[in-house]
């Protein structure tokens, strides 16, 4: 007898903790939305997951960067489903081009309004498939740090294919039918993407430089949250990038549109703000949050938090 699907999906109008949101459907070790200006949250998320696959889709309301770091046996894909001004790792984005994270290095995406779009598939799954269709090897398909340039015609194909299965996908699964009979949406997922891999032109990314950006700004990251009590100086972070302060000032200007203090001091923001949307409403809970995030300065913890997020920090507490 055949057996149901195994399928986890999820469908949020808005959300205020999108780290909250996506991390128990998604295969990422770390996944982080920092505003770079005052406005809404990511909005419309959508969350297919199965054995074979998971497919995120969020509509960006406000100029941010979005960060995600993947398992390393998954090869995680991004795109925009429209044009959108924005950088992806340093690059100016093309609507029609896929982005593949190194492992461990991830993806920053910086920009403005826009649907971004991951897929994460198993990468031995893909790796095989691919090279079962080209007639080679697995070692032969190189994958990591690549943008895949598709043609107008493939990338529209690509983007509205995506976008059909991941909406009847959640449909089917929120509706509590899902049919015996329904075609996996895993495979045609799987298909979609090993399609556009062959059909591309691959373009490592950045390949013509020693160092890409987006390597340097995740070692800072690696060392600057090693201990959130006692922040790391920019000689540290410059020293476990291997780079000097310019060019560690260059790249974090590059993926994520500020220098590397404010990035952090923003990111302790969003995580303070985490915290106090989980929090119980007590007295000291807002002191304890600026605390856990390694922020002692409370009067410029609180005017931060209120220019970031346009409500003060005991606002969040009690709503």
């Amino acid at each position: 007898m055949q057996e149901r699907l195994t399928i986890l999906a999820t469908r949020v109008s808005s959300t205020a903790d999108y780290r909250t949101s996506i991390n128990s459907l998604l295969p990422f070790s770390e996944a982080e939305y920092v505003p770079l200006k005052p406005g809404p949250g990511p909005g419309d998320i959508r969350i297919f997951s199965s054995q074979k696959v998971s497919v995120l889709g969020a509509e960006i309301h406000t100029p941010s960067v979005m960060t995600s770091i993947t398992h390393g046996d998954r090869a995680v894909f991004w795109f925009v489903e429209r044009a959108c001004e924005g950088r992806v790792n340093g690059r100016d984005i093309c609507r029609d081009s896929l982005y593949v994270a190194r492992q461990q290095d991830g993806l920053y995406i910086t920009g403005g309004a826009r649907r971004a779009v991951a897929i994460a598939i198993p990468r031995i799954v893909l790796v095989e498939t691919i090279a079962a269709l080209r007639g080679g090897e697995p070692e032969e398909v190189m994958l990591d740090g690549m943008e895949l340039r598709l043609s107008p015609e493939v990338g529209a194909r690509f983007r509205s294919g995506v976008s059909a299965l991941l909406v009847s996908g959640i449909e089917a699964k929120l509706s509590g039918e899902v049919p015996f009979n329904l075609p996996d949406p895993s495979d045609a997922i799987l298909g979609l993407v090993t399609d556009a891999y062959l059909w591309a032109t691959p373009a490592q990314m950045r390949d013509e430089r020693a160092v890409e950006p987006e390597r340097i700004v995740r070692r800072a990251e690696e060392r600057f949250f090693q201990s959130s009590a006692q922040p790391a100086s920019p000689a540290d972070l410059c020293a476990a990038a291997g780079v000097s302060q310019s060019t560690l000032h260059r790249a974090f200007r590059s993926v994520c549109d500020l220098s590397p203090l404010d990035y952090f001091y923003k990111r302790r923001l969003c995580k303070a703000r985490r915290l106090l949307l989980h929090a119980d409403k007590r007295r000291g809970e807002v002191k304890r949050a600026a605390l856990e995030v390694g922020l002692t300065e409370f009067g410029r913890f609180s005017v931060e938090y209120r220019a970031l997020f346009g409500e003060s920090p005991s606002a969040t507490l009690r709503a």
